[in-house]
């Protein structure tokens, strides 16, 4: 079977209270037939009794059921199910049995539900989505608006984002030769022994072929992965004919990955790569590849317009093509993880991304009761099953590393934005910690709004971030800190 199966097609959606909807018998004959990405606030009717953030549109509650059959040549296999997005308050059954939940609406999210479906049989997963308003400074939209692939695996396989590509010297082979390339794989054993592995990589470019490989490598030594457990396996080699990726060029290549035992491959993964540096300091601004360029952005919200919501392909990537025609080269996503489909997008078209994990932090804005604000220093319930929880960890630990954790290899993004006019204090330093334990190499933003109350001098304006971004200041207050010898972070002004 293909590794990633698109799950978007044939799902039934009703709008208001179910009932017990969950359950595997439940009779959905009469609910209305959609397909993924789904807006369920764009067809409602507009009322005056609604928000103007939200563009006058409600959110409520909507099921999603998907019933499909899981064939027999599966059996023995790992199936796990991954969500692009759900907006917002998602629960998760298969066959009846709760998975779990996930509350923020904008980071992906995946179960493993291999232990749940029955074999030559249909099965039905069921989505509730939960969207209470206010919950949102901006258009949100509601429901399963991103994608949902089903993985089929080999129960010893690489983990859900399971790849760190890393070219530590590019900058001293500009010419795309002799390049250091390191890539720590992890591998999962969900069999009932212990295995022993190779990891072999090639890497050619996108679209092409294995013979036009740039680089290859083969363990020369096998990895014990204990069962139940996994393990990080380490390669180091040698890429030779590399193109940049640049906002001009944007090259990309496809690491391919496979796990093998005892000579046979059981499991390949791949990944888009770029071949790219970047350095932004106070006295030479931003530089790509060792060229000195301006950041010429926009500020863009998820929304596609009259489409609402859903994260469709094609009209994703039209909002790129149009922004590059106009002479962008980068976009600050506001105020939330980008789209799969954004970031590919920017991948293939050379935008540059600052992908910001949330709009608020703690205290709800705007009086939007309902917003992230609710779940972020929760901590995510012991019996929760979603895929990259840990003991005593909190939904915006959770949120924070699935935004850099899903988007670690891509090119395009040059930082992570831990928020947006959020305040101060603990939470800010948290965040910044979390991020540099991913050892990632970006940068760390925060977009502060200080509108003149806060002196460029707060200490937390460049304690936990590597760009310096206190928006709407006097244009004295600009110049004095460009001027001021002991300031040390590039200014980054991105409202």
């Amino acid at each position: 079977a293909q590794r990633s199966q698109n799950f978007n097609s044939n799902w039934k959606f009703y709008f208001g209270d179910a009932g017990n909807a969950q359950g595997a018998t439940f009779d959905d004959s009469k609910w209305e037939q959609v397909s993924l990405p789904h807006d369920y606030s764009i067809s409602q009717e507009y009322s005056k009794s609604m928000e103007a953030e939200s563009a006058y549109l409600g959110g409520g509650t909507g099921w999603y059921r998907k019933h499909f059959i899981v064939s027999e040549d599966m059996k023995g296999k790992e199936l796990r199910i991954d969500f692009g997005g759900v907006y917002m308050n998602a629960t998760v059954w298969v066959n009846g049995e709760k998975l779990g939940t996930h509350p923020y609406g904008y980071t992906p999210f995946s179960f493993d539900i291999t232990d749940l479906v029955e074999y030559g049989k249909e099965n039905v997963i069921t989505v509730k989505v939960d969207h209470k308003t206010p919950s949102s400074r901006w258009y949100s939209g509601s429901g399963i608006y991103r994608s949902v692939n089903l993985s089929v695996m080999d129960k010893v396989h690489v983990d859900l984002y399971g790849t760190k590509i890393e070219t530590p010297d590019l900058k001293e082979h500009v010419d795309g030769n002799n390049v250091a390339v390191k890539v720590k794989t992890t591998v999962v054993n969900e069999s009932e022994r212990d295995a022993s592995v190779k990891v072999k990589h090639t890497i050619y470019p996108k679209n092409g072929t294995a013979e036009q490989a740039v680089a290859t490598f083969e363990s020369q030594e096998a990895v014990a992965v204990e069962k139940g457990k996994s393990k990080d396996v380490s390669a180091d080699f040698t890429a030779s004919g590399v193109q940049l990726w640049s906002t001009t060029t944007p090259n990309l290549y496809t690491v391919k990955t496979e796990v093998l035992m005892d000579g046979a491959t059981v499991d390949t993964y791949e990944t888009d790569y770029g071949f790219r540096y970047f350095a932004f300091d106070k006295n030479n601004g931003f530089t790509l590849n060792g060229q000195k360029m301006k950041l010429q952005g926009v500020c863009m919200h998820h929304d596609q317009g009259a489409l609402g919501s859903v994260a469709n392909d094609r009209s994703t990537e039209r909002q790129v093509e149009i922004l590059k025609m106009m002479g962008c080269n980068s976009i600050r996503v506001t105020h939330n993880p980008a789209s799969d489909e954004l970031i590919d997008a920017c991948n293939k078209h050379g935008i540059l991304v600052i992908d910001e994990a949330f709009d608020g932090w703690v205290a709800p804005k705007n009086g939007n009761s309902n917003d992230c604000a609710k779940w972020f220093n929760k901590e995510i319930e012991s019996d929760n099953e979603i895929m990259g929880a840990a003991d005593n960890m909190t939904w915006a630990q959770f949120d924070l590393t699935a935004m850099i954790e899903r988007g670690q290899n891509d090119p395009a993004i040059i930082m992570w934005s831990l928020g947006n006019e959020s305040g101060f204090g603990d939470n800010h330093k948290a965040m910044s910690d979390w991020v540099r334990q991913q050892r990632d190499g970006r940068l760390i933003h925060c977009e502060d709004a200080s509108r003149k109350s806060v002196d460029y001098n707060h200490p937390e304006l460049t304690a936990y971030t590597d760009v310096f971004s206190w928006m709407y200041p006097l244009h004295s207050a600009v110049k004095a800190y460009a001027e001021d010898k002991e300031k040390k972070q590039p200014y980054f002004m991105c409202e």
